[in-house]
């Protein structure tokens, strides 16, 4: 399929568009923020872009609708897009409608505000660009802003910034938060439960700039505080109970982020050490492993049939546990007959099948999040959208800095053993 390109008539919409803005009088404040650009004229194919833009901004997802409803549409990004290091981009069609999303590894996907996205096209159905729907926008500091409706004059409708409230995991109890996101000004609220013995011993909420911000207790272990225009971390500390697991692992510093982690999987006797006193913790997580971990968690039980999977022997570490998974519904393997127990696990395969476990542990597996404010939400597998769903409204997965659930990528020792921890402590109270 050829592209009409028209870049320099494209380029000079752009500019006039930037000049425009800058000439804005104050009383035009109403529309200030993100234009479209774009050709009011029909055609096979429209190069579409905005002006101002956020700074920083790093991530953007946003919905086009077109004014053709039975058309077929493509979605090309600009070489200025696609060239940027490290950037990801794709898109999907509902109907008439053509969600794009863009997000960059590292740095901002423009310097100046105007970014030209790239290229909407149909095979011979012309069509016009007709607004631009639920735009978001994240930054380098992580907050959201959703733009409701933006068209050649500017945003229409209320625009809302959000920042994540981030939860350090803790040994001895847990705390919730809600919401896990809000906009400056807003009351947070965490919950604290510590285990049966342990009590709290310290709560602190610090945002982004270090600063500790003040928690009111509420009662009934619930603390409150008010949201800054940053994102803010929440670490906890509790007292109590049995002595701390004292770790045997020379590459798991205290301080580090899975820790507690590390220590919990250890002493439940989930993951052990790769051998030389180490843990390894960014090495990569295989199939088997997952398998195995679940069938531990389960105390082992026996095992009398096979899964007849053509590449797992009738003699390794983790025959028992593949068969005992595909007894119970946990794994089916590839469909050609075989299970690829030495492949690294994605973390898509690992919410399926820690959702298939919580089923056959009869769990409530009913929760679902809404994947439409990830980058690439577009990505994850058909069969496993509703595991997805449920990893993420469970808080077992969580995306990263750059809003991108990274269904396809794969999972360290060291995120298997938080992700264990959060499906012990949130599934399987």
């Amino acid at each position: 399929m050829k592209i009409v390109r028209k870049t320099s008539v494209f380029s000079l919409l752009l500019a006039l568009a930037m000049v425009v803005s800058m000439l804005a009088v104050p009383a035009a404040a109403a529309s200030s923020g993100p234009r479209l650009v774009t050709s009011s004229e029909e055609a096979t194919s429209q190069e579409v872009g905005f002006t101002g833009l956020p700074d920083g901004c790093q991530s953007l997802q946003v919905t086009f609708d077109l004014s053709a409803d039975s058309a077929v549409y493509a979605f090309a990004a600009d070489n200025s897009v696609s060239s940027i290091p490290g950037v990801y981009t794709t898109f999907k069609q509902d109907g008439a409608q053509v969600t794009v999303y863009v997000t960059a590894k590292s740095g901002a996907l423009t310097d100046n505000g105007a970014l030209t996205l790239g290229v909407i096209s149909t095979v011979d159905t012309p069509f016009t660009v007709t607004k631009a729907l639920d735009m978001k926008t994240l930054d380098s500091g992580l907050g959201e802003t959703t733009y409701p409706t933006v068209d050649e004059d500017g945003v229409t409708g209320e625009v809302v910034t959000t920042w994540p409230i981030t939860v350090k995991s803790a040994t001895g109890g847990k705390v919730t938060v809600s919401p896990t996101r809000a906009p400056a000004g807003m009351s947070v609220t965490l919950t604290v439960q510590p285990e049966e013995g342990r009590q709290l011993e310290q709560l602190t909420a610090v945002d982004a700039s270090g600063k500790t911000l003040e928690l009111r207790d509420r009662g009934e272990g619930r603390y409150t505080f008010t949201m800054p225009s940053s994102a803010v971390t929440v670490t906890a500390t509790f007292q109590g109970g049995e002595t701390a697991v004292t770790l045997p692992f020379t590459d798991v510093a205290a301080d580090s982020w899975y820790y507690d982690s590390v220590a919990y999987v250890y002493e439940k006797g989930l993951m052990g050490g790769t051998g030389d006193g180490l843990f390894a913790p960014d090495l990569t997580t295989s199939r088997a492993m997952i398998v195995t971990i679940l069938y531990r968690l389960e105390n082992s039980p026996a095992v009398t049939t096979s899964a007849g999977f053509t590449d797992v022997a009738a003699d390794t570490w983790y025959t028992d546990a593949v068969n005992w998974a595909n007894a119970n519904g946990i794994v089916t393997g590839y469909g050609d007959g075989r299970f690829g127990p030495e492949d690294t696990i994605t973390r898509e395969q690992m919410a399926v099948i820690l959702y298939r476990a919580a089923k056959l542990l009869g769990r409530d597996v009913s929760a679902r999040a809404d994947l439409s404010g990830y980058t690439d939400a577009a990505n994850v597998g058909e069969y496993a959208v509703e595991a997805m769903q449920w990893a993420v409204a469970q808080g077992l997965l969580t995306g990263t800095d750059a809003g991108a659930l990274l269904p396809s990528g794969s999972a360290t020792r060291s995120q298997a053993a938080a992700l264990l921890m959060r499906f012990c402590e949130n599934v399987l109270k």
